[in-house]
């Protein structure tokens, strides 16, 4: 009998010795979602020249007007040394000439004739974009283990990067299983449900971008399980199970898995829904989750996501603390892993009537955490919140 563990024990059970995933080269239209396994410097100053941020005339001193004495468009070369009186006309993004020291944009010039005349106060160095004020050259830009989003595939363009260094995905293998769950396209019985577990799941790692995904169905036979799961023992970085992990007659999955990797690193934890979870550190690392869908869905988002992250050299991010809509009634003994949606940018909770009622949690966008032994939590009062 295994004793159970707190959320923050599992956590660390899980993390500390997961396996880290290969690198791979992909192209930056693919990086979006992949975890950087080499740091991104800057190959020079950033900007690298002085920058014009707005339309308007270049020039140095303090006259009232001066003579235009051409358009400087981003993209061209540095134009000629201005004469006294001169000014430049100058688009967003032209290199501003190192004689000069002011910007007025447009709405503030009134041009007529080639002769600019200043309709506002000017302030030397406004709207100039100096050298260097972003990135010295070999500044660290984007570190080792970041996952990369939008900003961070522009960010290594700008630095002539046309592939990155990622993690590979990992080869997940999902293993549902139960007599009762029949096919997705099929008719059920009164006592049968239709597979639910798998699509969730498949939805919510191919969201994330993992293409490596295998899921196969298995009934609650303990040869057909000992079958499947030696099929993907050598094959997969990371199983999941989802039932069979509870005290039933025909819960089987400890048992297999145990034979083959030995006692789980835990296998219970102190939170509802989700209470029988187990996991192996393998290899491959197994996830036991529960079979209902909402402790599937909470199981996935607490533990297997971060432990995702961590096998491809990511830091899994810190969950957010939210303030609650309603007064929210803790669990004695247990933390309450509680579905969620932002309301008005509080966090309304969804309580399932039990851990089967995935309906209840239609539009639910974070899990919250509710630590046991609260009592009623008080609108406003901040609770920690995962992403969905």
């Amino acid at each position: 009998m295994n004793e159970l563990v707190t959320p923050a024990e599992a956590t660390g059970r899980i993390l500390s010795n997961l396996p880290v995933t290969a690198i791979e080269s992909v192209q930056l239209a693919h990086a979006l979602g992949r975890v950087l396994r080499s740091s991104i410097f800057a190959d020079r100053a950033l900007p690298p020249y002085r920058r014009a941020t707005m339309d308007g005339i270049a020039f140095r001193g303090r006259a009232p007007s001066f003579r235009i004495a051409g358009l400087h468009a981003a993209g061209d070369a540095p134009p000629r040394a201005l004469e006294i009186g001169e000014a430049w006309e100058i688009m967003t993004g032209a290199i501003v000439p190192e004689d000069c020291d002011t910007l007025m944009p447009y709405e503030e010039v009134a041009i007529l004739g080639g002769i600019a005349t200043l309709q506002g106060d000017a302030t030397t160095g406004q709207f100039i974009h100096e050298v260097g004020v972003d990135a010295a050259a070999g500044s660290l830009l984007v570190p080792q283990g970041f996952l990369l989003g939008s900003a961070e595939i522009a960010i290594a363009a700008s630095v002539g990067l046309v592939e990155l260094p990622v993690s590979k995905h990992p080869v997940i293998t999902i293993l549902t299983t139960g007599d009762e769950a029949v096919p997705v396209n099929s008719t059920p019985q009164p006592w049968q449900i239709r597979r639910s577990n798998g699509p969730m799941l498949e939805s919510i790692l191919r969201r994330l971008g993992h293409a490596e995904i295998h899921h196969h169905h298995v009934p609650d036979d303990i040869q057909l399980l000992e079958h499947a799961v030696d099929a993907v023992l050598l094959t997969s970085d990371l199983i999941l199970l989802c039932g069979g992990i509870s005290k039933g007659k025909r819960d089987h999955v400890r048992e297999v898995i145990e034979a083959r990797l030995g006692l789980p690193a835990f296998h219970g934890v102190f939170q509802r829904p989700g209470k029988p979870l187990a996991f192996w550190n393998g290899p491959p690392p197994v996830f036991a989750l529960p079979g209902n869908p909402v402790s599937v869905l909470a199981t996935y988002t607490r533990y297997v996501r971060p432990a995702l992250l961590a096998m491809q050299g990511a830091t899994p991010p810190s969950p957010l603390l939210l303030p609650l809509a309603s007064p929210t009634e803790s669990l004695p003994k247990l933390t309450w892993l509680l579905p969620a949606r932002i309301v008005n940018g509080q966090a309304e909770p969804l309580p399932p009537r039990n851990s089967g009622d995935f309906v209840s949690i239609a539009g639910a966008t974070h899990l919250l955490e509710i630590p046991p032994a609260r009592g009623t939590l008080s609108p406003g009062a901040l609770v920690t919140a995962h992403s969905l």
